[in-house]
């Protein structure tokens, strides 16, 4: 029997155009077939799905933790200090640059100190002139004081004999004054350095004028650093000096030790002051940024594991339990009672055994009894 064709629903329709509206309609319900046959083979055998949540898990056991205070700062050299200078002139040369390791007292540069030199010259000279007048006055009292004794001169002599030695004592004091002057002048003309250590800043060049107290440079001990920071009320009874540390920049770890530490917060603030001190000359530098940590105690055979473990709702705290059923694992929900937080790990007192897995990855969806699938 032959389809008739309507001339109201297919414009111009003949015997070709509908011939191909079939074959269209074929092909739609063979593609359709054919994704219902792929999900029938997705599906297991017994006409399941799969529905286990993939979750990774960690053993638990009897482990030691270390306890640490975590700091940071800014690194600075054992000495760090500003030379200021101690008398006005200009400078007339410079025997160090910046960089240059110096020992304590060892001459930097000179001021222009010809006419300084002169004067302290002619400081020695009268000194050494009010010096021999003084040897001669003693020898004359010295005489003068057996003579009395003998009789052999009068008292006004004696008296003379006296006041000519105070004299010269005075002239000799005076003198002594002039040339520790003069000689503190000339040695002022030098630039010193106050501290060991490199030259970390040179403020001056030569020729330069500078007046009395003008910063000329900064000399840095690199040879310790030390990391000056600060730590919390509930932190500040864990530490001992000398107890050990670890700082840690740039991906590298570097041996230190507690120097010391306030017994009240800084001013101001409501942190101790706390100092480190580690090794120089390691590829840390005065003024990198660091982190630190001090290890202040190690507790022995703790059943343990990471606070993100630990599920809570309201007053209850749980984990889920990897729980071999069969053929089958399940997550179950197991109440736990918490003990002392460590960092970032938290103590298990009870609910929990060594040898049990517990989930620490996929518990977003998790539900107690939810079958899961543990992933490497």
């Amino acid at each position: 029997m032959m389809m008739p064709c309507y001339t109201t629903s297919f414009p111009n329709c003949n015997g070709g155009t509908l011939r191909r509206y079939i074959v269209l309609i074929a092909l739609l319900l063979a593609l359709l077939s054919a994704c219902g046959r792929k999900d029938s083979e997705a599906a297991p055998k017994g006409g399941r799905r799969d529905d286990s949540q993939s979750v990774m898990v960690e053993e638990l056991s009897l482990r030691d933790i270390d306890e640490y205070v975590n700091v940071s700062g800014k690194l600075e050299g054992i000495t760090d200090i500003v030379m200021s200078a101690e008398s006005s002139g200009r400078i007339l040369e410079l025997y160090k640059k910046l960089g240059d390791y110096v020992e304590k007292g060892e001459r930097i540069g000179r001021l222009e100190n010809e006419i300084l030199q002169i004067r302290l010259q002619q400081a020695e000279a009268a000194y050494n002139a009010a010096e021999t007048g003084l040897q001669n006055a003693q020898r004359n009292l010295d005489y003068a004081t057996q003579a009395r004794e003998q009789e052999l001169i009068s008292e006004a002599e004696y008296s003379a004999s006296n006041s000519a030695f105070k004299g010269a004592k005075a002239a000799f004091d005076g003198t002594k004054a002039g040339l520790e002057s003069a000689r503190l002048a000339y040695d002022n003309s030098y630039l010193l350095a106050a501290e060991k250590g490199r030259i970390s800043q040179l403020h001056i060049a030569s020729g330069q004028y500078i007046n009395m107290g003008m910063p000329i440079a900064s000399i840095t001990d690199a040879s310790t650093l030390i990391l000056k920071t600060g730590v919390g009320e509930s932190q500040i009874g864990k530490l001992k000096a000398g107890q050990s540390a670890v700082i840690s920049h740039s991906g590298k770890e570097y041996r230190a030790s507690v120097r010391g530490f306030g017994i009240r917060p800084v001013t101001g603030g409501v942190n101790y002051p706390l100092e480190l001190t580690v090794s120089g000359g390691s590829g840390l530098l005065p003024g990198m940024v660091v982190s630190a940590r001090i290890k202040t105690n190690t507790f022995k055979n703790l059943l343990y594991t990471s606070i993100t473990n630990v599920q809570k709702e309201f007053d209850r705290d749980y984990v889920y339990v990897a729980h071999i059923d069969g053929d089958k694992t399940v997550a179950v929900q197991r109440d736990v009672l918490l003990g002392r937080s460590v960092s970032e790990f938290v103590e298990i007192l009870s609910g929990l055994e060594a040898g049990e897995k517990i989930v620490v990855s996929g518990t977003e969806n998790l539900e107690n009894g939810s079958l899961v699938k543990i992933r490497k």
